[in-house]
């Protein structure tokens, strides 16, 4: 837990240090988050069972560091987990994975600081499906899995999260109605 911790605060550290010098989310923010990603999974060992951890615990990282510079947490979490899936894929981890738990990681984040949590469950899943476009990932089953998993994280919240995020998910994001409406297989 406590190195989740650390990669948490040195993904939030390193973006804030770099939003206050330029008071936007730039390449050279996207890539602390991306490299973060890299170097962790690059040490664990483990590419796959680091996933699920490692991309939650950026994503956190990724929003709350939005949160105390003022600066647009949906677009933080968008580009963020955009970063996240290409940064997974990148040393061979697998795009769904890691568009599962990034979304899940930036909907709980955004809970900890207060902030919006439907809006930036939309900024995450569409941030995992432009990545999933860019990477060759089956953009589909990434959307799926990244609606489904907003809602999980929101309902392990409150049910009026949960409600809200769907709501926010089904107006949104293309097909998120039906993912919604129909049983995951």
């Amino acid at each position: 837990m406590a190195i989740l911790a650390n990669i948490v605060n040195e993904v939030k550290d390193g973006l804030v240090a770099v939003v206050k010098g330029t008071g936007e989310i730039t390449n050279e923010a996207i890539n602390v988050v991306h490299d973060t990603v890299v170097n962790t999974l690059k040490s664990g060992g483990d590419v796959a069972a680091t996933t699920v951890d490692v991309s939650s615990s950026v994503a956190q990282g990724v929003v709350i560091g939005a949160s105390e510079t003022g600066i647009s947490v949906v677009d933080a979490a968008r580009k963020g987990t955009k970063a996240i899936v290409g940064g997974v894929t990148e040393v061979g981890g697998d795009a769904i994975d890691a568009s599962i738990h990034a979304v899940n990681g930036a909907v709980k984040g955004a809970s900890q600081v207060g902030t919006e949590v439907g809006s930036v469950a939309v900024g995450a899943v569409q941030g995992t499906i432009d990545a999933a476009g860019e990477v060759g990932a089956d953009v589909t089953e990434v959307t799926k899995r990244a609606v489904v998993s907003a809602v999980e994280a929101a309902e392990e919240i409150s049910t009026e999260t949960a409600n809200a995020v769907r709501n926010a998910l089904t107006s949104a994001i293309s097909g998120a109605k039906e993912i919604l409406g129909a049983p995951l297989k």
